[in-house]
């Protein structure tokens, strides 16, 4: 995982009335927060370094000022906070809480921070992820954040290669890869879809929409299977599943967040 270069990095994003928290709450985990705090008038983000942090703030609240503070300064009462996280045959847990004997646990040091990492869209995906009979041998994970998808599946034996454009999540994704003993099976690096991606049995992509649909033409005919999350509701969904030219086999959701099986033919 990346270190903290001073401390921790926090962002405050103000949410208006007829703002999708949801949506903004993703984009916060999708920029690199480590932890993410809902407040009366929106949210406040933790990030390990200052470059996330300016990145986010760029995108959701430009002009906001960046609060650095020390590693334990008022975050680790947090940390009692911190639950398991079941998604379907996995748990997600931090490392001083022990995963359910009957689920796999992947083990995530969210360390001083607000949140657990958890969001819906990694559930629903990781539940997909676990409903995979037979296991796929071979996995690409696109946009693998801190990796825990790329984990879910080297946990059921695949060979996984996890790219992100952001350095710090591979970094994260290979540390997190090593502490839950897969490393051998996770190849993390820089990058997007490519070739390597047509000869996986099965692509993650855990990405907004408008991510989605920037992707899906990178991502050759000849790729037959995916796993679809990060869409809200059954208008993305379907708007994903015309991008990417697939068949919806099965399906999942958490409130509004959905998530798919594609199978292209």
């Amino acid at each position: 995982m990346s270190s903290s270069d001073d401390g921790h990095h926090l962002l405050t994003v103000t949410a208006g009335a007829g703002d999708d928290r949801e949506l903004i709450s993703y984009r916060l985990w999708e920029h690199g927060a480590v932890g993410v705090e809902e407040t009366p008038t929106g949210f406040r983000a933790a990030f390990t370094t200052r470059v996330a942090a300016e990145r986010a703030r760029d995108v959701l609240a430009p002009g906001r000022a960046i609060e650095t503070v020390a590693d334990t300064h008022g975050l680790d009462a947090a940390r009692d906070l911190l639950t398991i996280e079941t998604a379907g045959l996995f748990a997600v847990h931090p490392p001083w809480l022990a995963a359910p004997d009957d689920r796999i646990g992947i083990e995530i040091d969210p360390g001083h921070v607000f949140g657990s990492g958890s969001h819906p869209s990694t559930r629903l995906a990781l539940s997909l992820l676990g409903d995979e009979h037979p296991p796929p041998g071979t996995v690409f994970d696109v946009g693998c954040g801190s990796g825990v998808l790329a984990i879910g599946a080297a946990m059921r034996g695949a060979a996984v290669t996890a790219v992100d454009i952001d350095a710090a999540a591979v970094a994260t994704t290979a540390e997190n890869a090593r502490r839950n003993g897969v490393a051998h099976l996770v190849e993390a690096r820089v990058g997007s879809i490519d070739a390597r991606a047509d000869a996986a049995d099965l692509v993650l992509v855990n990405v907004t929409i408008d991510i989605h649909e920037g992707l899906a033409p990178l991502l050759s005919p000849v790729h037959r299977r995916l796993i679809v999350a990060g869409v809200l509701g059954d208008d993305q969904l379907a708007r994903a599943a015309t991008a990417y030219g697939g068949a919806i086999e099965r399906t999942m959701s958490d409130d509004d967040w959905m998530a798919a099986v594609l199978v292209r033919s």
